[in-house]
């Protein structure tokens, strides 16, 4: 007796382990790459490419539209095609395991050989605009509107003030 309990628990555990990867088998593996961006905005799982790519087909147009999944599935399949890492912008794509990781102090110096002075006053150039380029194509685009709104008038008055001497008409000399 005691030994048909113990099967028929083992039996029940082994049934409830294997439900959720039923469940998770019987969903496709481009709705599971959906759903995990969904989740944080990351794609941390791992995923073959064709899986990725089926992704991007059945990605829904507001998220395609609203958000960066389609450059974030891209970036997914860019940085792990072939490589068996994570994907993701965490994952492997990014720091592969042979190169070793920078301590922070090392990153703030290749920062500073890369960018001299960023962030600092030093950083800002000399002859930098005051006002906003966007700012004077605006400012150039309402003047020429407004040269071409006021230039009737203004052709009419000059004309009225200036008449131009006009020959007089000959005569027939019949």
């Amino acid at each position: 007796m005691p030994r048909l309990l113990l099967a028929a628990l083992a039996a029940a555990v082994s049934l409830l382990a294997a439900s959720p990867s039923a469940a998770h088998a019987a969903t496709p593996c481009w709705s599971r790459v959906i759903s995990d961006w969904t989740k944080d905005g990351q794609i941390n799982g791992q995923y073959t490419p064709h899986c990725l790519r089926q992704a991007i087909k059945h990605t829904p147009e507001d998220l395609r539209d609203y958000s960066s999944i389609i450059d974030d599935i891209n970036a997914a399949l860019l940085g792990g095609v072939g490589t068996g890492t994570k994907n993701g912008p965490n994952g492997g794509s990014g720091n592969s395991t042979n190169k070793p990781m920078l301590s922070p102090a090392e990153a703030q110096r290749r920062a500073e050989r890369a960018v001299p002075h960023a962030g600092t006053s030093d950083s800002i150039p000399n002859s930098s605009r005051t006002i906003p380029l966007p700012l004077l194509i605006l400012a150039a685009i309402a003047l020429a509107a407004l040269l071409a709104v006021a230039s009737p008038p203004l052709i009419q008055r000059v004309r009225t003030r200036f008449p131009r001497a006009r020959p007089a008409p000959e005569a027939d000399g019949s």
